[in-house]
């Protein structure tokens, strides 16, 4: 047991370390290869652990399982999220979920992972999609949910591939998942009709007709800027994906879109537009709403940023506006991002945490109540056809557009390496560099690759 903790508290450590070089949001992180003697031993900490574990207490006659969910909802996300809490607590006399709020993703990861070495995790974690792997990295962390899944007839093709992409332990087989997608958002672009209709232009559906319409806009005097962009690295992913191309090679350890100049080719496009004012990349606090702004205040046409930020725009514009898909570089695709439900592996009560879990994903009241009232996306076909995810997609065009444009979801630089995120100090580095100082592109992606690099090798 000491051996194991000394485990526990290294990994605690070497995770913070991580923590602070995944600075993306919306971007995912990358797993640890392990040989299969790491693997083996790792099995046998993690079952000496289990076996030395404290079993649950059953609960008094009449009483009902407490199941402990930690969670990073705030504001009116978290009020809907404890709503949500609240009516399937109600709807049984079995189960008791108490939902408690723990800071943001990186915050809940940290204080989980402080917990779990300590032996008081909780029963269910929500994280972000991007940060799923620093918990599945150590061997025996995180439950793997097929099992559950094929006692309850759920299907794992009912996922959507785009938000599944990340979330097993092996991506090249379905015999393992340790998270479920929960909030789910892709890159939309947010227009202003008003300013199209005035100049009789159509929404643009490529990056070169973007820059088209923004200058001749710009000249017009109708807008400073053709289209506000989040300071994210989110969307890093998805100019290289548009790009035809992946970042990664077949292996994972290598930055490919540097080695065969995709990567810096659709770096370069994405610059040029910056310098002739197409594209305004937002500062890096606040860049949501500074980005937000500039679009409802009409000094750009365009605001690309998640879904999620649907409401947002809703409550606050004051001309007429549409969603749309994003514009396309040679091919149309889009990232996903958002955050995820994990069952801890060292779960005290892991039958009354399923029962949660399968509700939340089966039931109207469930996530397909979370993705309508936030703009999230729903991530399997089960929660599609909910009620209230149908309705949602018929009384709000917005919203079905956003839906429709998953079919261009790209996540191929989730698929070998997963824990991305390791690197997205290097990424941001390098936008900041090229989109606010101009700064030469394929020198700057050159250091991108080397620094990245060096992180997958030290992953290994």
């Amino acid at each position: 047991m000491k051996r194991t903790m000394k485990r526990m508290t290294a990994w605690v450590m070497a995770s913070a370390m991580m923590l602070g070089l995944a600075a993306c949001g919306g971007s995912s992180s990358s797993g640890e290869a392990q040989t299969p003697a790491a693997t083996e031993a790792a099995k046998t900490e993690a079952a000496k652990a289990e076996t030395t574990a404290p079993a649950a207490e059953a609960p008094a006659s009449g009483e009902k399982t407490k199941v402990n969910f930690w969670h990073s909802m705030s504001g009116s996300n978290g009020e809907l999220l404890q709503s949500i809490v609240d009516d399937y607590n109600a709807s049984q006399d079995k189960v008791e979920v108490v939902a408690e709020f723990q800071g943001d993703y990186y915050a809940a990861i940290a204080k989980a992972q402080t917990a779990i070495a300590a032996g008081n995790g909780p029963d269910i974690l929500q994280t972000g999609s991007g940060q799923v792997s620093i918990l599945a990295k150590e061997e025996g962390v995180l439950e793997n949910l097929v099992p559950w899944m094929d006692k309850s007839g759920m299907e794992f093709s009912d996922f959507d591939p785009t938000f599944i992409t990340g979330m097993s332990l092996d991506p090249n087989n379905t015999e393992s998942l340790v998270a479920f997608p929960m909030g789910c958002s892709t890159p939309v672009m947010y227009c202003n009709m008003d300013i199209l209709k005035e100049a009789g232009a159509e929404v643009p559906t490529s990056w070169e007709e973007m820059s088209e319409l923004s200058k001749k806009l710009i000249a017009d005097g109708k807008i400073e800027y053709g289209f506000s962009l989040i300071h994210d690295c989110w969307y890093f992913w998805m100019f290289v994906a548009q790009n035809d191309t992946t970042v990664f090679s077949e292996d994972g350890m290598k930055f490919q879109c540097v080695d065969d100049g995709t990567g810096i080719e659709a770096m370069q496009v994405v610059q040029d537009m910056c310098k002739d004012k197409v594209m305004y990349f937002g500062p890096a606090q606040d860049s949501a709403a500074a980005c937000r702004g500039m679009f409802l205040d009409g000094k750009c046409a365009f605001y690309i940023n998640s879904c999620a930020d649907l409401k947002s725009v809703e409550s606050n514009a004051t001309f007429d506006y549409s969603v749309q898909y994003i514009p396309k570089m040679k091919v149309n695709a889009v990232p996903s991002g958002g955050n995820t439900l994990t069952m801890l592996a060292s779960a005290a009560n892991k039958e009354a945490a399923w029962d949660f879990m399968h509700w939340l994903y089966t039931d109207n009241g469930g996530v397909a109540t979370f993705a309508a009232n936030t703009g999230y996306l729903p991530c399997s076909k089960t929660i599609a056809e909910q009620p209230i995810i149908k309705e949602k997609r018929a009384t709000n065009p917005n919203y079905e557009v956003a839906y429709n444009q998953l079919e261009y979801g790209n996540n191929s630089h989730m698929v070998m390496q997963p824990n991305n995120g390791d690197v997205a100090n290097s990424i941001t580095a390098m936008m900041e560099a090229c989109f606010y100082d101009f700064e030469d592109v394929e020198e700057r992606m050159k250091v991108v690759k080397e620094e990245a690099e060096d992180i997958l090798i030290d992953l290994q």
